[in-house]
């Protein structure tokens, strides 16, 4: 009883050890289409870099264009915008060969589990063109439609909208806010990010 005791002591430390090395890692991928995280520490502007410049692409290559085999696959990206505190990076598409092309919202900030967990993580969520095209107009008239009613009180009246399984809430808070609630993110889209985004978007598919 005894050896078994101090085996599964050592077992529970070892595995302790190997949580505590993997928990100060900056990116931490956990497989495809699903959470990635990152250390609470990490530099926010680094690991938005990361996200936007990288991690997309490996996100594009292994969940929207696929397995290239024999082929020798071009494809085109181009980082749009990020809000200040990164938590919303947008970023264009395009593949020819796969016509496959629109928008990749990365979600980064705080994620909360169906346990109600915190951590630091990441993900990816791809918006074909015309989708998006449709989508960032209709946020834009819903702002205009309702400016008066969210104008009138400040971070109280609120308007909600949604774009399949993404939860969009409008409303003003020193000027106009787009919270973004998504497989267990709730971010903030600025609106100098969102306009950038939008202007560029439809700059870039010209």
């Amino acid at each position: 009883m005894k050896k078994i005791t101090f085996t599964l002591l050592i077992t529970l430390v070892s595995l302790n050890k190997i949580h505590s090395q993997n928990t100060t890692e900056i990116l931490i991928s956990t497989g495809l289409a699903v959470l990635s995280f990152v250390a609470f520490n990490s530099d926010k502007k680094a690991i938005a870099k990361e996200i936007s410049q990288f991690r997309s692409k490996e996100y594009i290559i292994d969940c929207i264009i696929g397995p290239s085999n024999s082929k020798e696959i071009r494809f085109e990206t181009e980082s749009l915008a990020s809000d200040d505190s990164a938590g919303l990076i947008s970023v264009a598409f395009n593949c020819n060969v796969v016509e496959k092309k629109g928008l990749l919202l990365a979600f980064f900030g705080n994620n909360r589990d169906t346990n109600g967990t915190i951590s630091k993580a990441y993900d990816f969520r791809y918006i074909p063109l015309l989708e998006t095209q449709k989508l960032l107009k209709r946020i834009d008239d819903v702002k205009g439609k309702h400016k008066k009613y969210m104008k009138s009180e400040n971070d109280v009246n609120n308007v909600y909208i949604e774009h399949e399984n993404i939860k969009f809430i409008l409303y003003r808070d020193g000027g106009d806010k787009i919270r973004v609630l998504w497989n267990g993110f709730e971010v903030i889209w600025e609106r100098t990010a969102f306009d950038r985004t939008k202007r560029r978007l439809d700059k870039w598919f010209k």
